[in-house]
């Protein structure tokens, strides 16, 4: 991953926004974006945090297969309590991703399980840098110098180092995942006939430049500006949960951060 990008206000990122949405224009028109032709986006709340699965922070450099054994033991449990049944061993459709190929079947259960809590080797992006904004900047508790918005462009892949691969958007899921534009990519490398789920940090960038991992750094200091223009755009808690909480937390921020004094 290229160094950290640091900037100085909100206005500085969205002016990345237009380079990042210029050269993404430039790449289709040469044919060189590998399957997918749009950046997405990933919001964090403190720049100190990594760009890693919650597989990742437990377990670094899990076998897939062992990975997968673990996923169809934990299949039959929830079944068990819940009732909900997956079928993992069906082929069609599945997706294609150099090293291996996954069962569309099995990328929706992982999704199921890492919106549960479940370690999963999956990042979860959206497709609206706004979005990731929300998520970078909503944490109004947070005590963080500086908020990061990660973009990536692309499948980054290199021979014998880490890859990342963009799993799509179109499954079967949660609500929120509609709501909130949400994409999943997974970072692994292949060693000889074995796949180990890999850091997206340590990815390098494609010698053509398509595939692109980048973070911006933007003071926390902007939050209050950026949370009142991502309002005034109904991004808001509310509108990418849904939920009661969520509720009670749009309506603190509108009634009760937006008129404090900075």
């Amino acid at each position: 991953m290229k160094e950290p990008i640091q900037l100085n206000t909100w206005e500085d990122f969205e002016r990345e926004l237009v380079t990042i949405s210029d050269q993404t224009t430039v790449l289709q028109q040469e044919g060189k974006l590998s399957r997918v032709e749009y950046p997405i986006f990933r919001g964090v709340k403190n720049a100190e945090y990594h760009l890693e699965s919650t597989l990742d922070r437990i377990k670094k450099e899990m076998k897939r297969s062992d990975y997968i054994t673990k996923v169809k033991i934990v299949r039959d449990h929830i079944a068990t309590c819940t009732g909900r049944k997956w079928d993992l061993e069906t082929k069609e459709p599945k997706i294609f991703l150099g090293g291996f190929d996954l069962p569309l079947s099995v990328y929706e259960f992982m999704v199921y399980l890492r919106h549960n809590g479940f370690p999963s080797p999956l990042i979860d992006w959206t497709k609206s840098p706004y979005i990731a904004a929300f998520f970078a900047f909503g944490d109004v508790y947070s005590k963080a110098e500086h908020a990061s918005i990660f973009v990536h462009r692309g499948d980054v892949m290199c021979e014998g180092s880490p890859s990342i691969w963009r799993l799509g958007s179109s499954i079967k899921t949660f609500r929120t995942h509609y709501l909130q534009q949400s994409e999943y990519t997974i970072c692994f490398r292949k060693e000889e006939d074995e796949i180990y789920f890999a850091n997206h940090e340590e990815v390098k960038e494609d010698v053509e430049g398509q595939g692109v991992l980048i973070r911006y750094d933007i003071p926390i200091s902007e939050r209050q500006k950026v949370l009142k223009k991502l309002d005034s755009m109904n991004i808001t808690a509310y509108s990418l949960f849904g939920s009661e909480p969520s509720l009670m937390e749009t309506l603190a921020l509108r009634e009760v951060v937006f008129n404090m004094e900075n």
